[in-house]
C-alpha cells in the first residue's frame, strides 16, 4: 500500500480536509495584505513646511489682520514648479508682497529659503495617520519609506532560507504553529512601535515568520492530500488571496489611521494563530524520518475526524515501516542527486527558469508596492488590482490546459512589460487608460505566476523538484526586495522604475525560448529524462533551421 491509498483509506477528501484548507484560506486572507499594506500606512499625504504664522497671523506692528489661510501660505512658503506650495522650503522671512496682485515673480528677485526647521502640516483628508507623518519621512528622508519596505520583504529572504532546514529538522508542525503565533504578536506590536527604527525591525521579524508560514502552507497542502485534490486545494488557497487583496481596500477604507489599520490586519490572524495547534503533523515527514508511531497516531486521527473509526482501529504499525523504508530510500537518492545539480540540464533549467521567476516578481512588486501613483483613489486601484486576479486564475486554467507553455510566458511576459512601459508617455489625467494599463499588467502576471508554478515543475525531475523550487522562491523574494528599492530612485529619475519594471520581463521573454516545451509531456522523473528533453528540444530547433534555409535557398 502506497501513501497515496494509504491516504485514501482514512480519507484524502472529509472533514479533515475541508478544516484543514479553511484555517489555511483564512490564514491567507490575513496575511495577504502584509507586503502592500505600506501602500496605506505608509502614504505620503500632500505637505508643507509648519510656519508660526498660519497659527497666529499677526504683523511685528501687533495688527491682526484677517487673512485666508491661502493667503498666508503664499506668503510664507514659495510656489513650486508645479505651482503648488514648496514642500521642502520656507521663505527666511515673509514676503508680504506677494499679497500685491500686481506683484509676480518677475518683479523682484528670488527671496532667501530655509529648510522645514519647525517639521511639516499635512493633509489629513485622505489619511488621519500614517508612519510617513508620525516620523517625518519626507524631504531628506523620503527614501526612508521605500527602505521600510525593502526592509521588510528582506525577512523574506532570511525565513526562505532558514523555514526549510528548520522543517525538515524539527518537522512542520512545530515550526507552523510557532510561526502564526510569533506573526500574529509582532504584526500587532507594529502597531505601538514607538520610533521608526523598531517599526523597522518588527516588520523585518514579522516578514521571516510570514514567509516560514507560506513554505509551510504549501508543504501541507501537498503533503496532506493526495495528487487527485493538491491542484483544488492550491486553486483555492490562491484564490484567498486575491480575495484577502480586494477586501483589504475596503478595510483600508473604514480605517484611515495606521495604528488602527495594522491592528485591524493584526488581532484577528493572532486569534486564528491559536487554532493552528489543531493542525496534524504531516505524516508523509513522520514516515520519512522514521516517526512511525507518531505517524500511525495522526492517521487514526484523520480518520476520525473522517468518521472512519473501523478505518482508524484496522491501522497497524507494520503498514507503516513497509512505506517508510520506501521514503527513506527516496530521500537517500535525493540527497546523492544534489551532486549533479552542476549538470548542464539542470543548470539551464534553474539559470532559464530563475531569469522568468525574477522578472515577474520584480514587475509584479513594482506594480503592488506602488499602487499611489496608478490613479486618483488608492482604495479604488487597490480593489481593482485584487478583484482582477480572480478571473484571470481561471482564465490561467484554460490557458495550461489548451496552450504550450514558452509560447503562453513568453507572451505574458511581453504583455507585462508592454503594460508598464506605456503609461510613462499617458498624462495622469488620463486615469481610466493608466489604470486600465496596470490592471492588464496585474492579470499579465497572476496568469504568468499559474504557467511558470506549472512550467518549473513539469522541468524539474522529481529527485530535484522541492530543490529548483527552494532556489526560485528566494530569487523570488530577492527581486521582491529589489524592486522595493528600485522605486526609491524614483527621486533622481521619474520615469526610471518605470523603465527598469517594464523592460527586465519584455527581455526576460527571449530566455523562455531556451527551455524545452513540456505541454501535455510526462513529468520528469530522473536526471536523464531532463537531458534527453533538452536534447529533443535541440534537434526540434536544428530542423527548423534546416527548413528556414532551404526555404532561403530556393527563394
Amino acid at each position: 500500500m502506497d501513501f497515496e491509498e494509504l491516504l485514501k483509506h482514512v480519507g484524502d477528501n472529509g472533514k479533515f480536509q475541508v478544516l484543514t484548507i479553511i484555517f489555511f484560506m483564512l490564514s491567507s486572507i490575513l496575511t495577504s495584505p502584509h507586503d502592500y499594506i505600506e501602500n496605506f500606512t505608509a502614504a505620503m499625504p500632500a505637505h508643507h513646511c509648519h510656519v508660526h504664522l498660519l497659527g497666529n497671523p499677526k504683523f511685528e506692528a501687533n495688527v491682526t489682520i484677517n487673512l485666508t489661510a491661502e493667503a498666508l501660505l503664499r506668503v510664507s512658503i514659495p510656489v513650486g514648479p508645479n505651482q503648488k506650495p514648496e514642500q521642502c522650503h520656507r521663505f527666511r522671512q515673509t514676503q508680504w508682497q506677494l499679497l500685491d496682485p500686481n506683484v509676480s515673480a518677475v518683479n523682484y528677485t528670488d527671496p532667501e529659503t530655509e529648510p522645514c526647521l519647525d517639521g511639516w502640516i499635512y493633509d489629513q483628508s485622505v489619511f488621519t495617520s500614517t508612519i510617513v507623518m508620525e516620523w517625518d519621512l519626507v524631504c531628506d528622508y523620503k527614501s526612508f519609506k521605500y527602505f521600510a519596505q525593502a526592509i521588510a520583504l528582506s525577512g523574506h529572504l532570511v525565513g526562505s532560507a532558514l523555514s526549510g532546514l528548520i522543517s525538515d529538522r524539527f518537522g512542520r508542525k512545530p515550526l507552523l504553529v510557532s510561526c502564526c503565533l510569533a506573526y500574529g504578536i509582532l504584526s500587532t506590536c507594529c502597531a505601538f512601535a514607538p520610533v521608526f527604527t523598531i517599526y523597522c525591525i518588527l516588520r523585518f521579524m514579522s516578514s521571516v515568520c510570514l514567509s516560514a508560514v507560506l513554505n509551510n502552507t504549501c508543504v501541507f497542502l501537498f503533503e496532506g492530500n493526495s495528487s487527485k485534490w493538491q491542484l483544488v486545494a492550491t486553486m483555492l488557497f490562491s484564490l484567498s488571496g486575491s480575495i484577502g487583496q480586494a477586501s483589504f481596500a475596503g478595510v483600508a477604507y473604514l480605517f484611515r489611521d495606521w495604528h488602527m489599520l495594522q491592528l485591524v490586519i493584526a488581532l484577528p490572524y493572532l486569534i486564528l494563530s491559536l487554532f493552528s495547534c489543531g493542525i496534524s503533523e504531516s505524516v508523509r515527514w513522520l514516515m520519512a524520518t522514521g516517526k512511525t508511531e507518531q505517524a500511525l497516531k495522526e492517521l487514526q486521527r484523520i480518520a476520525r475526524i473522517n468518521g472512519k473509526k473501523e478505518v482508524a482501529e484496522s491501522l497497524t504499525s507494520e503498514i507503516l515501516i513497509s512505506k517508510m523504508k520506501e521514503e527513506l530510500n527516496t530521500k537517500r537518492e535525493s540527497f546523492r542527486m544534489k551532486e549533479i545539480m552542476c549538470k548542464p540540464a539542470v543548470f539551464k533549467t534553474v539559470l532559464f527558469t530563475s531569469v522568468l521567476a525574477f522578472s515577474t516578481t520584480f514587475s509584479f512588486y513594482g506594480l503592488l508596492l506602488d499602487i499611489e501613483n496608478l490613479g486618483k483613489n488608492i482604495f479604488l486601484t487597490q480593489f481593482l488590482l485584487g478583484i482582477t486576479d480572480l478571473p484571470s486564475k481561471f482564465l490561467s486554467y484554460f490557458i495550461l490546459k489548451y496552450v504550450n507553455r514558452r509560447p503562453s510566458s513568453g507572451f505574458s511576459l511581453i504583455i507585462l512589460g508592454i503594460s508598464i512601459l506605456i503609461p510613462i508617455f499617458v498624462p495622469k489625467e488620463m486615469y481610466v487608460l493608466r489604470l486600465t494599463l496596470y490592471l492588464l499588467g496585474r492579470s499579465s502576471v497572476s496568469v504568468l505566476s499559474s504557467i511558470l508554478l506549472i512550467f518549473s515543475n513539469e522541468l524539474s525531475a522529481t529527485v530535484l523538484r522541492s530543490t529548483i523550487q527552494g532556489i526560485l522562491f528566494f530569487i523570488a523574494r530577492t527581486a521582491a526586495t529589489l524592486s522595493a528599492l528600485v522605486l526609491s530612485t524614483r527621486l533622481y529619475f521619474v520615469h526610471l522604475p518605470a523603465i527598469l519594471f517594464g523592460t527586465f520581463p519584455i527581455v526576460a521573454s527571449a530566455f523562455a525560448y531556451f527551455l524545452p516545451e513540456s505541454f501535455n509531456l510526462p513529468l520528469i522523473e530522473t536526471i536523464k529524462d531532463m537531458e534527453k528533453r533538452y536534447e529533443l528540444r535541440n534537434k526540434s530547433t536544428r530542423k527548423k533551421q534546416r527548413k528556414v534555409l532551404l526555404a532561403t535557398t530556393e527563394c
